[in-house]
């Protein structure tokens, strides 16, 4: 068999993975996903990052497609960009079986960046911050009749483990010069994690520190200055948003129908030089099958078959 016929036969046993397919469907949905894009956010760079999320958590391709469309969606409409990929801790979109639908679901879960982003949007926080305490650092916090303090110092010869992990906290001041002040425990941020869906999965797995933060941002959520669709947006986490009415047209898409086979003229006996034949596919004109051999093909200088 020739360099030619042997390439085309490789690339007709190759199949399309199943990311492939879902990243087909994402173009056709993008326009509806853009439409509720925030000014500040960059639609080029929220489609690659959602690719690469997609791509490198191949389950993902498993999900129910309005689910996975629904979190890509979700993300654009709360201006996060997904985080499997960057490390940044504002967005992630994770796969979790479904027991009651018997399928796999995309699951939304904001991370601790992204809660504090949101509130930041408020324009009424002069600044927020939160804080992992470990074993070793001096970290204190008491009220009296002027209000809450703490001290921190950390201790830059303590090792950042899930296991050096004592107390969260997170301190932010408002316009107007309120104070807001929320302390977790080790043992609090762990029980909460124990109630999650994704308590083995994802970020409490491969982030501690980042979900512990968020589990102390949401918890003083109550008492900073946030907007409607960010509470909701709260309330909603590590859930499967749903989208479907706008992304039903896209959704329902049926499957590509594979081309009918190409019918050819019969071939007469007389038509046959040596036991060979050659029917063109797009004319149907019969001529004898010319066999040459590997090197006897040209190929344009600088190219390989």
């Amino acid at each position: 068999m020739g360099k030619i016929a042997k390439a085309a036969q490789g690339q007709s046993l190759q199949k399309a993975a199943p990311q492939d397919g879902i990243q087909r469907m994402l173009q056709h949905a993008w326009p509806r996903i853009q439409a509720v894009m925030p000014k500040h956010m960059s639609s080029e760079r929220l489609y690659q990052l959602a690719v690469s999320t997609i791509n490198q958590t191949p389950k993902l391709a498993e999900c129910d497609s309005a689910s996975l469309l629904s979190c890509v969606m979700k993300c654009s409409a709360l201006g996060l960009e997904p985080s499997a990929v960057d490390g940044l801790g504002r967005a992630y979109i994770l796969p979790f079986w479904n027991s009651k639908t018997r399928s796999m679901q995309a699951t939304f879960i904001i991370g601790y960046k992204g809660l504090i982003d949101l509130a930041r949007r408020s324009g009424q926080l002069v600044s927020i911050h939160a804080q992992a305490v470990y074993k070793g650092d001096d970290f204190d916090f008491w009220e009296d009749e002027e209000g809450q303090h703490f001290k921190f110092r950390p201790n830059r010869d303590v090792e950042h483990t899930p296991d050096n992990l004592t107390d969260v906290y997170v301190t932010a001041k408002l316009e107007g010069g309120g104070r807001v002040f929320e302390h977790m425990t080790k043992a609090e941020v762990d029980a909460i994690r124990n109630r999650s869906k994704s308590a083995n999965n994802g970020p409490w797995v491969t982030d501690y520190e980042a979900m512990a933060l968020k589990t102390v941002i949401r918890r003083s959520a109550r008492y900073l200055p946030m907007s409607t669709e960010t509470q909701e947006a709260v309330a909603a986490d590590e859930t499967t948003p749903d989208y479907s009415g706008i992304l039903k047209p896209i959704i329902e898409q049926p499957a590509p129908v594979e081309p009918a086979p190409v019918e050819l003229p019969p071939v007469n006996a007389g038509d046959i030089q040596d036991g060979t034949v050659y029917v063109d596919p797009e004319t149907g004109e019969i001529s004898p099958q010319i066999d040459m051999a590997d090197e006897d093909i040209p190929f344009p200088e600088g190219t390989q078959a």
